[in-house]
């Protein structure tokens, strides 16, 4: 079927650019207008499925991006795959036609561009792909990309069951699987992305083909950091664990705590080695209205037991003024932990990863202050979250077959920090992302002139600045670059914008 099907994609292609009009020229040559590319697609897919500027379906799409930014960006057409048959043909007809495209998924990215596209393409939303379901008895879970978490684990949750997917319930699973994926059972785990057992995806010659570790495992093994470079993953295939209740939530702590609690983290993260189902992460916040600091910790523990020890010794001697402990089941958690992140605000991100040190977290806390805290804007503020990565994590991964994070247990346990900063006049943006990379640049040179900062940049935390596939080191690169020319030998793929890119 493929064969005829592409038979007539390539005839199309050639023959309906018939006016100079519909060209443009490119740095990189000439090809079609995206509006053409747009309408010519009209012939290959469902007419309902490409959704132009205007339409109730263009809007909705385009609304549920997580910051406005995205959200702005104004392709020539949002296409609508409800199938994996309808992604072949997408990729058959742009990579033949050299229509640029962007993907989304869940859409969670703060860096304009990561998923989606200027007027100059247009937007596969892989949203239409909801497929789901058991399979094994039970054992695995079969995943189409544009579920959220959230619907997943509601899938999940009458089977008593849980797998290792994102924090957040927005959170779309193709990105986050594709780009690592941190998880509340990562500490045991590893990472998302470890845990796929198979991956379907459609390759630049718009063929099927499935990746796993007895079929094309060079090509299993690259889409776990793969990103954009690739093809367009269709379906993930993951394991299933048992859970129900567990104990955790958000304590609220006055600033003076903030030293302890770093300190208390460092000895929470080496425990790990010792009960790896629980997890501290640490946030601290500028109130913009108080101008003052706020320290937040999110302690969450694999079972209905409260402050299990040792994990978690010593954390009741820190005295918090709130919070919202319980045992209860994983639905209630990933609500509390999606109301937490501000949403439909300007938001610049960026991460970097360094030894498990207590005091350089609160250090780059304060640097935000004398990089933001002076601005007059009353929305504009920034948080700085730090979380462990365990030697569990890295060990798991590499039981998994590996991956091309780089990441060793040689290395020892890590934290992984997340700085997001906020505001909300979109005049002020220009000065904002200029401030946010000087924000960056301030945090990175304080941690390397402490001997801590480690190389790994984690994809889903960066800023669409930071060279997050060279961190994952020379020879995973070299590796990577080596299954690239195997699956994509013609560089077909370049034509998909966003992401990382090799």
């Amino acid at each position: 079927m493929y064969t005829e099907l592409s038979i007539f994609l390539l005839t199309l292609v050639m023959g309906a650019f018939a006016s100079q009009e519909q060209f443009q020229t490119f740095d990189d040559g000439v090809r079609p207008t995206a509006q053409h590319c747009c309408n010519t697609l009209e012939t290959v897919l469902s007419s309902s499925a490409i959704l132009y500027t205007g339409s109730s379906g263009y809007t909705a799409q385009s609304s549920t991006y997580f910051v406005p930014d995205q959200a702005a960006q104004r392709p020539a057409c949002r296409i609508a795959p409800t199938t994996a048959d309808d992604v072949v043909l997408i990729v058959k007809f742009a990579t033949a036609s050299r229509c640029e495209f962007a993907v989304r998924s869940g859409g969670h990215m703060s860096w304009e561009g990561s998923s989606n596209i200027g007027p100059n393409g247009f937007t596969i939303d892989l949203q239409g792909l909801r497929s789901i379901e058991l399979q094994d008895g039970g054992e695995t879970i079969s995943i189409a990309p544009g579920l959220t978490w959230g619907e997943v684990y509601a899938f999940l949750k009458p089977h008593g069951l849980h797998t290792v997917g994102a924090r957040a319930p927005g959170v779309g699973v193709g990105g986050f699987l594709l780009g690592g994926g941190v998880s509340f059972l990562s500490m045991e785990h590893g990472l998302g992305s470890d845990n796929v057992l198979d991956y379907e995806v459609v390759l630049s010659n718009g063929s099927i083909v499935h990746a796993n570790q007895a079929e094309r495992s060079d090509l299993f093994w690259a889409l776990k950091g793969g990103s954009t470079n690739y093809g367009i993953v269709t379906r993930f295939l993951m394991p299933t664990m048992p859970l129900t209740q567990l104990w955790g939530g958000f304590l609220k702590y006055s600033v003076n705590a903030a030293p302890q609690l770093y300190e208390r983290m460092v000895k929470a993260t080496d425990q790990l080695k010792v009960d790896p189902r629980g997890l501290m992460v640490l946030c601290t916040a500028w109130n913009p209205a108080t101008k003052e600091h706020a320290v937040w910790a999110l302690a969450v523990y694999l079972a209905p037991l409260e402050y299990p020890s040792p994990l978690f010794e010593g954390l009741q001697d820190i005295e918090p003024i709130g919070g919202t402990t319980r045992i209860a089941d994983l639905g209630e958690f990933l609500n509390e932990t999606g109301q937490v992140l501000p949403k439909s605000q300007y938001s610049q991100w960026f991460t970097l990863t360094f030894k498990a040190d207590a005091n350089l977290p609160w250090d780059v806390q304060l640097k935000g202050e004398d990089i933001l805290g002076d601005l007059e804007s009353p929305g504009a503020h920034w948080e700085v979250l730090v979380q462990p990565m365990n030697e569990g994590m890295f060990s798991a991964g590499q039981k998994r077959g590996g991956n091309p994070f780089g990441l060793s247990v040689e290395n020892g346990d890590q934290f992984l920090m997340l700085v997001m900063v906020f505001w909300t006049n979109p005049e002020e943006s220009a000065l904002m992302k200029a401030k946010t990379q000087e924000y960056l640049k301030v945090s990175m040179d304080l941690a390397r002139e402490r001997g801590l900062l480690t190389k790994f940049i984690y994809a889903n935390y960066a800023s669409g600045t930071q060279n997050v596939l060279e961190s994952y080191g020379e020879e995973n690169i070299k590796k990577m670059r080596i299954v690239k020319e195997k699956y994509d030998p013609d560089d077909l793929l370049k034509v998909w914008k966003g992401g990382w890119k090799l």
